[in-house]
């Protein structure tokens, strides 16, 4: 894989993956129409997600520190408990934990449908759930939230194991549906996303990377993806504190449109 190639792929993971119109779909249709359709090889997967990771540690930094320091502390001093870090910490992991569930026992299923006809459906149904989305509530901090909450929101996630549908699409309005706030929904998202990505790194990495991947394109790809995906989740921010959350539909709906109309 040359360099442009590793760029635009990265650019396409960053901006899409925070933003509510599936990266997994736009990988598939990027590659299909760009580069010929052929199957994405696994270390694409670890460069790009290492990317967005790096940009959602970047500007969660705060939360992160404090989910770990509330979690670690929780686990050996009960006064800590009743602090706000273990609570928003139990709350990722309950959040967390349906799509794991999901995607091992679903990932070869999920694999053989990752096609753009498939992928285009799935557009489809996140133009519905964008379009369906409430402005959100006033839970704006985790002691609000319940932990049924954070379930629903785990399980709008393994919704997006689908190809096409979006991953922040479907967590955030679930999210809003459940009256948070604009800005905790996507925090929460955000949050899920580096839970799952750190797993999908740890995963891929067991085994090393394969033979013959060059430093060069797989850098530029971890790069390309990092600052996309940072500037995709700023923006994002400030289209939910707009209410512009479902404006995201027609473009989802208009490229799924196309993409069936154009295949050969």
């Amino acid at each position: 894989m040359d360099f442009w190639h590793a760029i635009v792929l990265g650019v396409v993971q960053g901006l899409t993956e925070f933003l509510p119109v599936s990266s997994s779909g736009h990988l598939v249709l990027a590659d299909y129409y760009l580069f010929g359709g052929k199957a994405l090889p696994l270390w694409v997967d670890i460069a790009s997600n290492t990317g967005t990771f790096l940009a959602a540690l970047l500007l969660m930094r705060r939360e992160v520190a404090l989910a770990l320091t509330g979690f670690f502390g929780g686990l050996f001093y009960p006064a800590a408990r009743r602090g706000e870090g273990w609570r928003l910490a139990l709350l990722i992991i309950i959040a967390s934990l349906p799509a794991l569930v999901v995607g091992l026992a679903l990932k070869g299923v999920f694999e053989r449908i990752n096609n753009p006809v498939f992928v285009s459906f799935g557009l489809l149904l996140t133009g519905v759930i964008l379009w369906t989305t409430p402005r959100g509530g006033n839970k704006d901090t985790p002691a609000r939230m319940t932990y049924a909450d954070a379930l629903w929101g785990g399980l709008a996630q393994s919704l997006a194991i689908l190809p096409g549908v979006s991953r922040s699409g479907s967590t955030i309005a679930a999210f809003l549906h459940l009256g948070l706030s604009p800005v905790l929904a996507a925090k929460l998202s955000f949050l899920m996303y580096s839970v799952a990505s750190f797993g999908v790194m740890l995963l891929g990495l067991k085994d090393g990377l394969p033979q013959g991947v060059e430093a060069g394109p797989l850098l530029a790809m971890i790069a390309a993806a990092f600052a996309s995906g940072y500037l995709a989740m700023l923006w994002l921010f400030s289209v939910l504190k707009r209410g512009q959350f479902r404006w995201f539909a027609p473009y989802v709906w208009a490229l799924a449109a196309l993409t069936l109309l154009t295949l050969r």
